[in-house]
């Protein structure tokens, strides 16, 4: 074991909650270290000289199955952690937990979307959307994100810059909605944390896709926009390649003495001395590292003795649907591609029971690499598929929608009994989906189709999923303002260890349809003033 190091606070991961709340402890003078079990990719990691959609290869490489389910694509990525380094397997059939292992997190392959959770979205939580509008004002600033003002209750306003342009698709799919005569139906610009404005540095380049990695730093992350102004600082540290494996109390202590953690390069196990720890690793990351920090106190896991870790895991179910436009076949691109998913759209879904729910989703056009329709023209003779394949091309839309996540106690992340290539134990995943689950993907399968009908839509490939595949993992150690009923109060604070927070989707009590990240990182800003606050109060300086 290494000599033990000491710091203000330690902040395990780099990704929504962790960068956002490392900037603000590190600018405020505290000696802050941040914990990263991978590397810090290099700033061309994702540049490329050929413009998207002129890939010779299509795309397709040594990971890619042939023929494509469409909707596949986005979960096809070398930089998804396998069960060797990761927290879990993705079991074929099973819950699919999606990692990225290096600086950023899952931010790293993020698209951006930034949407404040609504007033009604808080009904169920400790705390109150008032709690909340400053951070997330503060963060859309901080992130730059691009958007329109609609004064739409359910999704509330925020601080934007102007986004991309519409597009020939995006005005056919708005049209449409409109055409439904759906109060409650909208279709607007989407809300990215992209840099749209023209000239400046690291602005949008229109790759037409952001979740394969920005070449250029417009999509926000960590390491471009809020690193930079860390790096000189010396009360800070970045401490890369440091996996943690535990947290470490003194006996019948209620606070923790240390972060222990592996060197993934030369599998030297290290520790670091902390007054406050922060774990913000994500909602089957955190409780993986509860449950191997067990003691004797606390035989079930760390911050656990309620036993309420890991459970209610909650993602959301989603429906997609891909369709050509026929009003578009021949068209000529001349337009700005942007960047893919320019439109925000809301309904709500029927059940039959006669209930309604909402939902949210995107509407997708960008220029594709893999073209999956030629999949569908096997019987055509080689000189009409090329033909058409052209005619084609930029007729193509995706609806990408989403329902809120349900708590179910069952649906939970548990010990493991096998290890990664460290010798830190797994987390399992237990994960069914409910019958009101099912009926709410398909509500909103029938929504989408209705809407693209009107659009001109010519064949449809449709799907829905609700086993990991939304990546907006949450509940699983909730903020409550019983210790009895969750992990965190509302600070975030472990309700058993005095010197632990959480701050990932994991203290989200209820997942509403609505993209979380956004929520994460306001929820990181407000546990920074606290934190801050904290520290004055203390004496604490760097």
């Amino acid at each position: 074991m290494a000599e033990a190091e000491h710091c203000d606070v330690c902040i395990v991961g780099t990704g929504a909650g962790g960068g956002i709340l490392a900037h603000r402890l590190a600018m405020a003078g505290l000696n802050v270290v941040s914990l990263e079990q991978g590397g810090l990719l290099a700033p061309d990691h994702f540049r490329t000289e050929a413009p998207p959609g002129t890939a010779r290869d299509f795309g397709i490489g040594p990971r890619t199955v042939w023929p494509s389910d469409p909707h596949d694509s986005l979960f096809i990525h070398p930089l998804f952690a396998d069960r060797t380094e990761g927290s879990t397997d993705r079991p074929k059939g099973g819950f699919q937990h999606f990692q990225v292992l290096n600086v950023d997190g899952l931010q790293t392959l993020w698209n951006g979307v930034s949407v404040r959770f609504s007033r009604a979205d808080f009904a169920d939580w400790p705390i109150g959307y008032d709690a909340l509008a400053d951070h997330y004002a503060a963060v859309e600033q901080r992130i730059t994100v691009c958007g329109t003002q609609e004064n739409i209750p359910e999704l509330p306003d925020g601080q934007f810059v102007t986004p991309k342009p519409l597009r020939p698709p995006d005005e056919l799919v708005v049209r449409a909605v409109k055409s439904l005569g759906e109060a409650y139906s909208h279709a607007i610009p989407n809300r990215k944390a992209i840099n749209t404005r023209i000239g400046t540095e690291g602005a949008c380049v229109s790759t037409g896709v952001c979740t394969s990695g920005c070449p250029v730093g417009a999509v926000y992350k960590f390491s471009a926009r809020l690193l930079p102004e860390l790096r000189l600082r010396p009360n800070y540290e970045l401490r890369t390649h440091a996996k943690v494996v535990r947290l470490v109390r003194e006996d019948g202590s209620r606070s923790i003495s240390a972060v222990e953690y592996v060197d993934t390069r030369t599998s030297e196990r290290r520790s670091l001395k902390a007054k406050l720890v922060v774990l913000a690793t994500g909602a089957v990351e955190t409780p993986r590292i509860l449950f191997n920090s067990a003691d004797a106190a606390s035989p079930t896991g760390l911050s656990n003795d309620n036993g309420r870790v890991g459970l209610a895991l909650q993602d959301n179910p989603k429906a997609v649907l891909s369709t050509s436009l026929w009003k578009l076949w021949g068209r000529r691109r001349s337009y700005d591609i942007g960047y893919g998913d320019l439109l925000i759209l809301m309904s709500r879904g029927k059940l039959p029971d006669g209930s309604s729910f909402p939902f949210i989703g995107h509407g997708i056009h960008g220029i594709p690499d893999v073209p999956h329709y030629l999949t569908g023209m096997r019987g055509f003779p080689p000189a009409l598929k090329v033909r058409m394949a052209r005619m084609m091309f930029y007729s193509y839309v995706t609806l990408g929608l989403f329902c809120a996540g349900e708590v179910v106690p069952g649906n939970r992340v548990r010990p493991g009994r096998t290890e990664d290539r460290y010798g830190v134990r797994h987390v399992d995943v237990d994960f069914a989906v409910t019958d009101t689950g099912r009926q709410r993907m398909d509500a909103m399968l029938a929504w989408g189709r209705k809407v693209l009908r009107r659009a001109s839509s010519t064949l449809v490939h449709a799907s829905v999923d609700n086993s990991g595949t939304g990546i907006h993992y949450a509940g699983t150690t909730p903020m409550s303002a019983d210790p009895a009923g969750g992990t965190v109060d509302i600070n975030l604070r472990s309700h058993e260890i005095e010197n632990l927070y959480i701050c990932d989707g994991g203290v989200i009590p209820f997942l509403p349809d609505k993209h979380l990240t956004l929520t994460i990182m306001a929820l990181s800003d407000r546990l920074g003033d606290h934190l801050i606050a904290k520290a004055q109060q203390s004496g604490t300086r760097a």
